[in-house]
């Protein structure tokens, strides 16, 4: 039963994101990111600090930088960033909450799209 449970979230889980929950800063990446899929990485941040980011994309993509308010029916997502298309980008990002935020590429491509890039 653990065993179909467990395949069961992969399958639900799998098409919305490949995730780097919790990382920690520095954070260098490369991924791949299949037509129709996401990326993300996510990190905890405090008010107030200063987070460099830096990203290269094989073809313009939408991105935003987000974190999610409430839970369940009553959660919002909130969006500091949010770009519709971009295929670079070199920036600082003040965090202005305590708060879980993710990085996140959206391929809305029919091919598969390169993202490489760090935080700092």
């Amino acid at each position: 039963m653990k065993y179909k449970l467990l395949a069961a979230l992969w399958v639900f889980a799998a098409p919305f994101a490949l995730a780097s929950e919790g990382a920690k800063l520095p954070l260098d990446f490369a991924v791949t990111i299949k037509a129709g899929k996401i990326h993300e990485q996510c990190v905890e941040l405090k008010r107030g600090a200063a987070v460099t980011y830096r990203f290269k994309a094989s073809q313009p993509v939408p991105f935003n930088i987000h974190y999610h308010v409430g839970n369940g029916k009553d959660e919002q997502v909130e969006y500091p960033v949010k770009i519709d298309k971009i295929d670079a980008k070199d920036e600082v990002f003040r965090v202005p909450l305590d708060q879980h935020y993710c990085w996140m590429w959206s391929n809305k491509t029919d091919g598969v799209v390169s993202v490489n890039g760090h935080l700092r």
